[in-house]
């Protein structure tokens, strides 16, 4: 799998060094830059190709949901995930259409929960059947009744395991609902 590449957008330093220190626990993540000042990471954002950026809502020059606004305006694939010490934002937050809103201080499981989903949305890219087949196989349905139920061939829903398998990078059906689960696609 693809590592998500990330930058972190915090006009204060402890929490940028703070920030930094937890995405660093995650394989998964690469951290390409750090901005304290909003126009220079957006600036970045614009020029450079990246999945993720974390961005602090109150700052200096331009607001986290202004730059939020101009990323989506430039129609780039970059994800914004807001990060503010107060809830009041939320409600902007989902007007300015952002993946994600985390309050600080940061806990490590609300920080792994919003890159499982942003794995599981953006980089596995599971599509509609694959999701089916994973939730009938939660339920315990063997191939051969996953294929009878959705009218296919017991081989093509072995084709679709091995695909979803591979794309989630798990070794066995047991680690696939696991991750399934933990990653709310079921």
């Amino acid at each position: 799998m693809n590592k998500i590449k990330t930058v972190l957008i915090d006009s204060q330093e402890s929490s940028l060094a703070r920030f930094k220190d937890l995405l660093t626990k995650f394989n998964e993540v690469e951290l390409l830059a750090t901005f304290e000042d909003s126009k220079e990471g957006l600036d970045f954002i614009l020029k450079n190709e990246l999945d993720l950026a974390f961005v602090q809502i109150e700052m200096p020059n331009i607001s986290g949901l202004e730059l939020a606004e101009e990323v989506s305006k430039r129609g780039t694939d970059v994800k914004i995930v807001l990060v503010s010490a107060h809830s009041h934002y939320a409600i902007k937050a989902l007007k300015a259409s952002v993946f994600d809103y985390l309050l600080k201080p940061i806990s490590i499981d609300e920080l792994k929960i919003s890159l499982q989903r942003f794995n599981t949305k953006y980089k596995i890219n599971l599509n509609s059947r694959e999701l089916q087949i994973i939730r009938e196989m939660s339920n315990g349905l063997s191939s051969q009744n996953i294929g009878e139920k959705l009218f296919i061939s017991r081989h093509t829903v072995d084709t679709y395991r091995r695909s979803i398998l591979e794309k989630s990078d798990c070794q066995n059906t047991a680690q696939l609902i696991k991750f399934a689960l933990k990653s709310g696609l079921i």
